[in-house]
């Protein structure tokens, strides 16, 4: 279903004309996506509806078609199936914020939930939306990377393609299918920390973020994985650091150590003296928190 919306007759109004297209199911949501031409995807639309108005402003050209995903239910909720946790495209923050998730390493999701904006905003974003607007600042890549998520995607022919998330951010957040829902493996000895330091006292975005998480079988680290947000570049893993960790044991000085094995450009890119130094605090406090838990 589509329908015809005038917006812009008058001076200063907020948008370009736009056709909006409603989607009742995931397949027609899928279809749409591939065969509509200039065409941006709706989710909660904090991010894409101010970025439209911003480049009104501007003078410069925005979509003619918008996909909105509200009305398909399928893309909605969040599962726990097996060992498997389901978290779909179109559930909100607020919403697996307040799910009570299951014990252990995944209740990480809560503390990155909790930091994203304010809770209007939260009961707006969601998942899909955070992990594919492609702003490289936004909360959730970092985390499901070091998760080792894997993102699922729908084609318009109704096959499924299943990528990690690592993977979506090497090729610049982009695809050429609709982005359906997220799984999570669940890990009984896996654990995690989060740190994040927010761009300024006024600015409730991320300057930077870390999420440490790995498995523990006595002291001895294994299967370790580091996602890492420096909010100028996409999020990524540090594969030196956990190489180093993977062979390493919990002690007081664990942190301390870990520094010396970073892969320094990931922190130090377009980076002041400031954020260089609140990744390292970030980084050796994850690893103490987990060392101590």
């Amino acid at each position: 279903m589509a329908f015809a919306y005038v917006f812009g007759i008058l001076k200063g109004m907020l948008l370009n004309p736009l056709t909006l297209h409603l989607p009742k199911t995931s397949l027609e949501a899928a279809r749409l996506y591939k065969e509509l031409e200039d065409s941006k995807v709706l989710a909660g639309g904090t991010f894409l509806l101010n970025s439209m108005k911003l480049l009104k402003t501007k003078g410069t050209k925005t979509a003619r078609n918008i996909l909105s995903l509200a009305k398909v239910e399928e893309l909605k909720g969040v599962s726990l199936n097996g060992d498997t946790l389901t978290i779909k495209a179109m559930t909100k923050i607020n919403d697996l914020l307040e799910n009570p998730l299951p014990d252990g390493h995944l209740k990480i999701l809560h503390a990155v939930c909790r930091n994203i904006s304010t809770n209007p905003i939260r009961n707006m974003a969601t998942i899909g939306g955070n992990l594919t607007c492609r702003y490289t600042w936004t909360e959730m890549g970092a985390v499901m990377i070091a998760l080792d998520a894997k993102m699922h995607f729908l084609g318009a022919d109704g096959k499924e393609e299943i990528i990690l998330v690592e993977d979506f951010f090497k090729n610049a957040a982009r695809s050429e299918k609709l982005f359906t829902h997220v799984t999570i493996k669940t890990h009984p000895v896996a654990r995690t920390a989060y740190r994040r330091v927010k761009k300024t006292l006024h600015v409730d975005i991320p300057l930077l973020a870390v999420c440490v998480k790995t498995e523990i079988t006595g002291k001895k680290w294994y299967n370790t994985k580091i996602g890492i947000n420096n909010g100028v570049a996409f999020a990524q893993r540090d594969i030196a650091l956990e190489g180093f960790l993977d062979q390493a044991s919990s002690s007081p000085d664990l942190g301390k150590e870990a520094l010396k094995h970073l892969t320094t450009a990931i922190y130090d890119v377009r980076s002041s003296e400031y954020k260089q130094h609140m990744f390292r605090v970030s980084l050796k406090s994850a690893i103490e928190e987990i060392c101590h838990f």
